[in-house]
């Protein structure tokens, strides 16, 4: 009794420390699924808002409201394990307090963003926006861009997370840029719809690596 008393305290001092530093720690699996659940719903909101009546069909509009909210609310919450880590503090952007701030405030920024969305799109559709408006609505977005950006190259630089997770949300960064200058210069619909798959399919993608990631010893 006295001698299997320190020996399972040590062992659960172990499982401890591997469950946030073991192969598969508990924050970045809950990141990757939050951002593969996000973007499988925003494929889904996308697919059901290109192919039906949003704006007028009840059922495709309920479909759509459901998938396209849940979808934010998943990728807003997965910055969250993405940037802090299990609440230590310590997630993949390490220590960095810049890569904190940028992967929290593009969760902010992008919830704004996608509620902006909603309001101009469909509960305010013959709203006229001034061309001040506009351009903070387009600021808005350029920002969030550049905080995921920023976040991305710190997730790089820091190199707690390993493999292809190591770049993952940088790529999601840069996929993001390249589908903004198609919404914002092409004319071609079919390029632009294109686009809004290759953008969803990157987010399932990347979460699955963030998912699988095993993370570098601390150092």
């Amino acid at each position: 009794m006295t001698i299997s008393a320190p020996h399972s305290a040590t062992r659960t001092a172990v499982e401890s420390d591997a469950a946030t530093t073991g192969t598969r720690p508990r924050w970045a699996r809950t990141a990757g699924i939050l951002i593969v659940v996000g973007g499988v719903l925003l494929t889904a909101a996308t697919a059901v808002e290109l192919t039906a009546d949003v704006a007028t069909e009840s059922g495709p509009a309920t479909a759509f409201w459901v998938f396209f909210l849940a979808s934010t609310l998943a990728h807003v919450a997965a910055m969250v394990p993405l940037a802090l880590g299990r609440g230590d503090g310590e997630g993949a952007v390490g220590s960095s307090l810049v890569g904190k701030v940028a992967l929290l405030g593009f969760g902010a920024l992008f919830l704004t963003n996608q509620s902006m969305y909603l309001v101009t799109a469909y509960l305010l559709p013959s709203a006229v926006f001034t061309d001040g408006a506009m351009a903070f609505l387009f600021a808005m977005s350029a920002v969030q861009g550049v905080a995921l950006l920023v976040g991305g190259i710190v997730i790089v630089r820091a190199g707690v997370l390993t493999g292809a997770a190591r770049g993952a949300v940088l790529v999601l960064a840069l996929v993001g840029f390249a589908l903004g200058v198609v919404l914002n210069v092409s004319t071609i619909e079919a390029l632009s719809n294109a686009m809004y798959f290759v953008s969803t399919g990157a987010q399932i993608v990347a979460g699955l690596v963030i998912f699988r990631s095993t993370v570098a010893a601390a150092k």
